[in-house]
């Protein structure tokens, strides 16, 4: 009866218990922006058959669109509030949208309040990189990729909650349900301590080590977490221009801008806001917010299959397989949508393959290409431009998604479906030859090494009298050389 209460108790005093609650407690805003990112789904629809607000074609597109049109924003104002007021008020602050945005679409009663409400929660929507370089920084470099992929867990089921709220309960309702989130996220955070390289880079030295403290539970790993900061900023430039232009910080932005891209262009997004729709356009028998369920719980539990497997197989071969299932099952709706599109005239045979491509196609998209770009996000950028360019990779991104959201129903004029999933098909057929060729591997390496990488110089700096985990070697001297070091390093 007294293991599992003494399992826990040595799991927290560990450090790893506390570095995974901080990391939920962090990326239960990707809750919120899960909920965000599903609600046109359920919304549009419920418009459309409502004696109430109506929503025609044109006001639905930016219902839908208008979730993402202010995320750009957000990410700006996430990356200078991680930099000026610190990563853990950042994130703080980025549920303030959310709870105003909420209430506005819950008490909307004409199409205008809608316009509002979807404004405001797109902005925190877009504020997510904050937590992403929170965690990154408090997580080791064992842990991190788990840890990290919390963020695409808690926006899954986000997603899911809306899409199953939907089916059950008037828009109405679900946006008011969504404000417990908000305030959720605002009160846990609260209770977590400040990111460690944020303080001592702020120069809150002994601020910073108590938060390794807390983090790690080891004295011998705090000072190492110091020392390997220490060493790392010694190399980098008194010029602010010539850190934002170095190699270390133009190569992952161009790495990130080009994977958010191919991301976007393959659809991953687009069937995710247009669930409902997307369904009605395959013409299947039957319910489609059940179809949207089904995916929502295939993302959900994929989420958590690759917070397991993004540590055994590491970023660059989820990626690949990621593409390469998404490129495979696209293609076979191309064709099957295509058939019957010149041969309108004959039935349908397998009616369900759609719907078995689209679980497949979004099984693969949960795999690797739709949560790993946000996991490189916080590990790619130094740390003295990490906040701020996180925001602006961010910022791109969410513009790639509002672009290709909103010319989602032109897509379908223009090209007919077929034509639409042909491009989706292209962009992952290339999305597996730019992550087989280009990105890079972050696995089981530290912030420091992967900064290194991108310089192609060696990392230096280890602590004397530890072990690369960072363990005393010889007890009887620890205490005279970390005092010495202590000394050095914090004061």
């Amino acid at each position: 009866m007294g293991f599992l209460p003494k399992l826990v108790q040595k799991f927290w005093e560990y450090g790893s218990g506390r570095t995974a609650l901080a990391a939920f407690c962090a990326h239960s805003v990707s809750i919120s922006i899960g909920i965000c990112q599903g609600y046109s789904a359920i919304l549009i629809p419920q418009l459309h058959s409502s004696h109430g607000i109506h929503a025609d074609s044109e006001e639905s597109s930016w219902l839908a669109s208008l979730g993402a049109i202010t995320n750009p924003v957000g990410s700006i104002l996430s990356g200078l509030l991680a930099e000026y007021v610190g990563r853990k008020k950042a994130i703080q602050i980025s549920s303030i949208p959310f709870l105003v945005g909420w209430l506005c679409i819950g008490l909307a009663d004409d199409i205008a309040l809608l316009y509002a409400g979807r404004l405001v929660t797109g902005i925190a929507a877009g504020m997510s990189s904050a937590c992403y370089t929170y965690v990154s920084e408090v997580a080791t470099p064992e842990n991190r990729g788990i840890l990290q992929a919390l963020g695409p867990i808690c926006a899954s089921f986000g997603i899911l909650l809306t899409y199953t709220l939907g089916y059950f309960l008037n828009w109405a309702t679900v946006a008011f349900l969504s404000v417990f989130f908000a305030v959720f996220t605002l009160i846990a955070v609260e209770f977590l301590p400040e990111s460690p390289p944020y303080l001592i880079k702020k120069g809150h030295n002994s601020r910073g080590y108590d938060s390794y403290l807390w983090f790690r539970r080891n004295v011998a790993v705090a000072h190492q977490e110091i020392l390997n900061q220490s060493s790392n900023d010694k190399t980098i430039s008194s010029s602010t221009k010539e850190v934002y232009l170095s190699a270390a910080t133009v190569k992952p932005f161009l790495i990130l801008v080009t994977l958010f891209f191919l991301q976007e262009l393959s659809g991953i997004y687009t069937i995710l806001f247009y669930a409902v729709n997307f369904f009605e356009e395959t013409d299947l028998n039957m319910n489609t917010y059940v179809s949207s369920i089904i995916v929502g719980i295939i993302r959900f539990v994929m989420s958590i299959v690759t917070a397991i497997l993004v540590n055994k197989f590491g970023r660059k071969v989820l990626c690949m397989s990621s593409s390469a299932g998404m490129s495979a099952t696209m293609l076979v709706m191309v064709v099957y949508f295509k058939y019957y599109e010149v041969h309108s005239d004959e039935s349908r045979v397998l009616p369900l393959l759609p719907l078995v491509c689209v679980i497949f196609n979004v099984m693969f998209s949960m795999v690797g290409m739709l949560p790993i770009p946000w996991i490189l996000v916080g590990e790619l950028f130094p740390l003295e431009v990490r906040s701020i360019m996180s925001g602006i990779v961010i910022c791109i991104a969410q513009c790639f998604i509002f672009i290709f959201v909103k010319i989602y129903p032109d897509m379908i004029t223009y090209l007919n479906f077929s034509g639409t999933l042909s491009t989706f098909l292209v962009a992952s057929v290339v999305a597996l030859l730019f992550c087989k060729t280009i990105l890079p591997e972050t696995k089981n390496k530290s912030l420091e090494e992967i900064e290194e990488s991108f310089k192609n110089r060696k990392l230096g700096g280890k602590l004397e009298g530890y072990d690369n985990r960072g363990f005393v070697l010889n007890p009887e001297t620890f205490n005279k050389k970390s005092d010495e070091i202590f000394t050095v390093q914090v004061l």
